[in-house]
Parts: C-alpha cells; sequence; structure tokens
C-alpha cells in the first residue's frame, strides 16, 4: 500500500460521534471499509515485502481499543503478581515463626539460667559442648531455608498435607521440651550445673535435625523412585508424553506435568489446526446457478438457502473430501520443503559472503555484529518471510528478534543451520514465554487434589487456549528369575548330502 494512504487515528471525540456510523458501513460494505481503513507499517525500509507481515489494525479503532488493551493488560499483569507474591508470604508466616522457634529455643536454654541465676561453671567440657552447639545451629538454620525458605515459582491450590505434618509434630516436640525444661530445669535450679544445660539444649538440636531429615525423605526422597506412569494428551492438537513418577499428591503431580509441558511439548499454534477447505470450494465453484430471467454472472448474489440444497445434493454424487484433503497435505508438504531449501541456500550465501569479507586480506571496515546482521539480514529476508507465513509462524519472530539472533550467531560464529534451527524445528513452550509471566491453569478432578495418585486416577490442566488431560497408571511388578542352559550340550550338527548342493 503506497504511504499517501497512512493517515493519523482519530481521537476520542471524533470516534464516539462516528463509531454507529462506521459500524453499519462495516456491516454492509464489509470488504471495502476494511480496504480503506487498514494501517500497514513498514518494519524494514531495506524490502517491502516484510511489511506485510506486519499487525494491520483499523483506522477507527486505533486511539481507543489499542491504548485501553495495553493498560489493562498492564494492570492485571501487576494484580497477578501482587496476588501471587501476597498468597507465597501468607504462606510463609507460619513456617517462619515456628523456624524463629526453633533457632532461639536451644539459644534461650543457655541464656535464661544465665540471667536468672548463675549456675556452675564446667571448663573445657562446656567449650567443646558450646562449639558443637553453634555448629549444629548453623546447620539447622542452613537446612530449613533450603526446604523451607528456598523461592519458589509454584501456588498450589491446597496446602501440602505432609508438609504442614511435619510442621505440627515438630511444633509438639518444642512444646515438649519446653515442658520439661520448665519442670527439670527451671524447678531443680540448685541443682544442675551448665554442662547439663548445654546437654539438655544439644539433645533439642539433634531431635530437630532428625526431624529434619525426616521432613527431606518424605517430601523429597519419597518421590523419587518411580511408581506411576503419566500419559499427558493436549486437547487441541493430540501431542502426547509419557512420564513417570513417584508416590505424590493430585497437585504435586500437577506440578510436575505442567514443568514437564514446558519443557518437552511444542508450542501450541492455532493456525495449523484449520482443515484445508479446497474441497468445498472446488465443489462449489463448478456448479452452474440461473434464474428465471437467464444465467447469474456473480455466485454471490444467490440465496444461502438455495445454494445450501445445490451444494447438499451435489454432495451425494461425489464426496471428494478424502482425496482432496490428502492431495492438499501432500501439496502443502511440497511447498514447504520448497520454501525451506530456497530459504536455507540465501542464508548460506549470505554466511559465505561474511566469511570471504572475513578471509579477504584487503582494507575493510570493521562493522560489530548488530550493523553486520541489519545490512546482511535483507538478502533473506524475503524467503525467511515466505517461510514462515506458509509454516504459520510470522505471529511468533518479529524483525527485532530476528535481527538480535541473526546478530548472537554471527558474533559466536555460528553456521547458517544453527541460525536456521530456531525456525525450521519445532521449539518448546518456554521458548515464547516470559520468565516475568505468571502461567495461570486451573486444576480440575473428581478427587481431593491433596490426595495421593492411584491407579486410573483423571485430572485435567485447563488454560485459556487449551487444557492437558493426564491419566494415571500403576508401572508394573517383575519378577526376574534365573534359568539355567546347558550350552555345552545344545550344539548343531551340520550333515552334509551330496545330492544337494549344500
Amino acid at each position: 500500500m503506497p504511504r499517501d494512504h497512512y493517515r493519523k487515528a482519530p481521537d476520542r471525540d471524533h470516534y464516539s460521534q462516528n463509531h454507529k456510523t462506521d459500524r453499519r458501513e462495516h456491516e454492509t460494505n464489509g470488504s471495502q471499509e476494511l480496504d480503506e481503513g487498514v494501517i500497514e507499517v513498514q518494519v524494514i525500509p531495506q524490502d517491502d515485502n516484510w511489511g506485510e507481515t506486519a499487525t494491520t489494525i483499523t483506522e477507527t479503532a486505533t486511539s481507543i481499543v489499542t491504548l485501553s488493551e495495553e493498560d489493562i493488560s498492564e494492570l492485571g499483569k501487576e494484580k497477578k503478581r501482587f496476588s501471587f507474591a501476597s498468597c507465597l508470604n501468607i504462606k510463609l508466616i507460619p513456617a517462619g515463626i515456628l523456624s524463629l522457634l526453633l533457632i532461639i529455643s536451644p539459644i534461650l536454654f543457655i541464656v535464661l539460667p544465665a540471667v536468672l541465676w548463675k549456675p556452675l561453671m564446667c571448663g573445657i567440657e562446656c567449650d567443646g559442648m558450646f562449639l558443637s552447639l553453634a555448629v549444629k545451629e548453623i546447620v539447622l538454620i542452613v537446612g530449613i531455608w533450603a526446604l523451607y525458605f528456598r523461592k519458589t515459582r509454584v501456588r498450589m491450590p491446597r496446602v501440602n498435607v505432609l508438609r504442614v505434618g511435619i510442621m505440627t509434630l515438630v511444633f509438639l516436640v518444642l512444646v515438649c521440651y519446653w515442658l520439661f525444661y520448665a519442670l527439670r530445669v527451671i524447678a531443680n535450679k540448685n541443682d544442675l550445673n551448665l554442662a547439663n544445660i548445654i546437654h539438655f539444649s544439644s539433645t533439642l538440636l539433634d531431635t530437630l535435625l532428625f526431624l529434619h531429615y525426616l521432613s527431606v525423605v518424605v517430601l523429597w526422597l519419597r518421590h523419587s523412585e518411580p511408581v506411576y506412569n503419566l500419559k499427558v494428551i493436549r486437547s487441541t492438537d493430540g501431542v502426547s508424553q509419557f512420564y513417570k513418577v513417584g508416590t505424590m499428591s493430585i497437585q504435586r503431580t500437577a506440578i510436575f506435568v505442567l514443568e514437564q509441558y514446558y519443557k518437552d511439548f511444542p508450542e501450541y499454534n492455532p493456525y495449523m489446526m484449520s482443515v484445508p477447505a479446497r474441497a468445498a470450494t472446488k465443489q462449489f465453484s463448478t456448479l452452474k446457478f440461473y434464474d428465471i430471467d437467464g444465467k447469474l454472472t456473480d455466485n454471490s448474489k444467490i440465496n444461502p438457502r438455495t445454494r445450501a440444497i445445490i451444494t447438499s445434493s451435489s454432495q451425494g454424487r461425489r464426496n471428494p473430501g478424502r482425496n482432496d484433503r490428502f492431495y492438499e497435505e501432500a501439496e502443502f508438504e511440497r511447498k514447504v520443503k520448497r520454501r525451506k531449501a530456497r530459504l536455507m541456500a540465501a542464508c548460506d550465501e549470505a554466511f559465505g559472503h561474511v566469511r570471504r569479507v572475513q578471509l579477504d586480506r584487503g582494507p575493510t571496515v570493521p562493522m560489530d555484529p548488530e550493523e553486520t546482521a541489519q545490512s546482511l539480514f535483507p538478502s533473506f529476508a524475503r524467503p525467511l518471510q515466505k517461510y514462515l507465513r506458509t509454516v504459520k509462524q510470522h505471529h511468533r519472530h518479529n524483525m527485532d528478534a530476528i535481527l538480535k539472533h541473526l546478530s548472537h550467531c554471527l558474533a559466536f560464529d555460528m553456521s547458517p543451520k544453527a541460525f536456521l534451527e530456531r525456525y525450521l524445528s519445532e521449539q518448546p513452550c518456554i521458548e515464547y514465554i516470559s520468565s516475568r509471566d505468571t502461567q495461570e491453569w486451573s486444576l480440575v478432578c473428581e478427587e481431593q487434589v491433596t490426595s495421593g495418585l492411584s491407579n486410573s486416577t483423571v485430572f485435567q490442566l485447563k488454560n485459556e487456549q487449551l487444557s492437558l488431560v493426564v491419566t494415571v497408571n500403576d508401572i508394573p511388578y517383575f519378577d526376574l528369575s534365573e534359568e539355567e542352559f546347558d550350552f555345552e550340550n545344545n550344539k548343531f550338527v551340520l550333515k552334509l548330502n551330496s545330492e544337494t548342493s549344500v
């Protein structure tokens, strides 16, 4: 489209006054209004054809819709981040209070007698016990942080039952130690020395370290042995994967499935799910329509009811849907291979030119990778554009991302195949999402999500665009026995016959 057609977007008042009129004109004149109101943005000045991949928007909706959607999306992201962080902070409050009590209780067991009364001091034995107590205290602090307070990127709908059970057990043990401290130490303060008090505090630290080891076994090592087989299938395009997991809850299994999904599953492309409509178009185009007065020249003016009747009657004579689908897919594959070959040839020629310039010993102007990428990109921009449009991936790659990737490949002296790997092969889902975005999923299951897995358990993970259906099956038990085989007595004897060729 020439640049004379580029017009500035109208303001709010102009949009509010002419919105109804534009809507009526859009309903009546459909395609004509679209051609007049489309704004085309040229992405690369060197190549006018690359601008076809740019997003086109109508003129009447530029000033209102675009700005409001961006603002609302940013506000939504901030709210999601705030809610996610607040939920994590609320869950960490009970664990933080309990951990603080666990850390300061052994210290208070020693500090309180020194403040309230002065017990009998001891010599080298107390010094060694102090060092042992300090080392145990440091190990306990590091273990609690590693198990309960590391930064997590997961928010579950329900609490972890095993974790809550271990925290309750630790709290009960701590309460029991304080009761025994009040009955045995404070009540008999005149009969105890400092060595007995330090030993009592050391036993508390030993007990807490053993409970920490128990929590590691229950929360982490318990899942290491595979017990169940998971079949994960994507509902939109039928891509499936199989995983093995141990004994864990349904919500923890859902987290595991999502972590593997973003790593193993290719990104879902809704544009590739359209069924070729070649059969219906071809079959309908061969029909001729007549009215009472004469032959119609425009098939678009036919009554929709008449069109449906004629189409259904023609399908009764011949249904070429299967053949046309087969030839359509074969033609699509040939088209992809042809454009892929052209793209690879263009990239080979461009990268070969860069290598020839590097090997040339004549006077040259040094260029950084960004400048080299900008000068090299127009040579294969058109083949790349055609290939991305053919495989319906032009919406994922813009000019800035392609130039950045090209400069990265040039900086590390990569081959053209290494550059095209991102565009020629299917990339996992993690490549197209940002680490700052929060991925929201919904868990649907008939059972309680805090209960453990069992055979034939089925649950669903739903997103705005797709859903994952997970089926759980037991891994069978294997009984391996040893069988003896007599290798010496089991030998073959070849008898030759003179009448045959052997």
